[in-house]
């Protein structure tokens, strides 16, 4: 008796590390993990990802104001409601950045191009680095920020060194668990270790709802003051080598239906070695 409950056992370890092997998720750097998100969808947006390491972004024609497109470390709107990706404990400092490139082509119109982290897809909670385009071409960067749903005050990230019109260089986030701090930068620089401008959201993320903190990029079709959307032409961005510069990310492990069937030969064993111990 006492053989065949070791073999049960023995299959049951290898049930259990089987289940585990199967659910090793994607690292964050490797952009074909990524989930494109759509709000709304819109026949004038499109993305690809080119690359494990390459994600372009294009935005054709006519597209309405409030029209995004983009990629997100999760496959759900949050990380609770997703079942694969990666995403950021907030009770963990962490540093993230990625490359972009702009280009544009008989573009008429406001868009813009951003960077940032968020409890949730649709951006209620949300922070990062953004570039205005205007008719396809750059026109300065800002910080900016969402409190349940409600757009904060942004800010201007500029000074010298920062050229409005740069096509390409990095986007910067860092997250300070201490204090709640989100720091949003831009480097002229691709591939560059730290921003060289900045600026600081202190105590963000303590208005927010304490969640787990995805990572995304997107581009946007919108209005700003007199300037109307996209109306012709096309626009695209270029977002590359994503890197975590600091910090440790999580990945989400959904539970198999194969780990319901362990509970079950597991609860099947237990209640056979007890029936076992009671008849000795």
């Amino acid at each position: 008796m006492c053989k065949k409950i070791t073999a049960m056992n023995s299959t049951v370890a290898l049930l259990w590390l089987s289940i585990a092997a199967s659910n090793v998720a994607a690292s964050i750097d490797n952009l074909n993990s990524w989930t494109q998100v759509q709000d709304p969808p819109h026949s004038g947006m499109s993305g690809v990802v080119n690359s494990a390491t390459q994600v372009t972004l294009t935005a054709s024609g006519a597209v309405p104001a409030g029209t995004d497109i983009g990629y997100q470390s999760i496959d759900g709107v949050s990380v609770a409601s997703s079942s694969s990706g990666n995403y950021f404990s907030p009770s963990q400092s962490f540093h993230i950045a990625v490359d972009f490139n702009l280009t544009g082509l008989n573009s008429i119109g406001f868009a813009a191009i951003g960077f940032g982290v968020g409890e949730d897809g649709a951006g209620m909670n949300s922070s990062g680095p953004l570039m205005a385009i205007l008719n396809g071409a750059p026109s300065g960067f800002s910080g900016a920020a969402r409190i349940n749903d409600v757009t904060q005050s942004p800010i201007l990230i500029s000074g010298p060194g920062l050229p409005t019109n740069t096509a390409s260089g990095r986007f910067f986030v860092r997250y300070d668990s201490l204090t709640g701090d989100i720091i949003t930068g831009v480097s002229t620089t691709p591939g560059s270790d730290a921003p060289t401008h900045a600026g600081t959201f202190s105590g963000l993320q303590n208005s927010w709802n304490d969640k787990d903190l995805l990572a995304s990029f997107f581009l946007r079709s919108d209005s700003l003051l007199s300037i109307p959307p996209l109306t012709s032409g096309t626009v695209s961005a270029v977002f590359s080598n994503f890197e975590v510069l600091a910090g440790t990310p999580v990945s989400v492990v959904p539970l198999p239906a194969a780990v319901w069937l362990f509970g079950a030969a597991l609860g099947g064993l237990l209640s056979f070695r007890a029936r076992s111990q009671i008849a000795g």
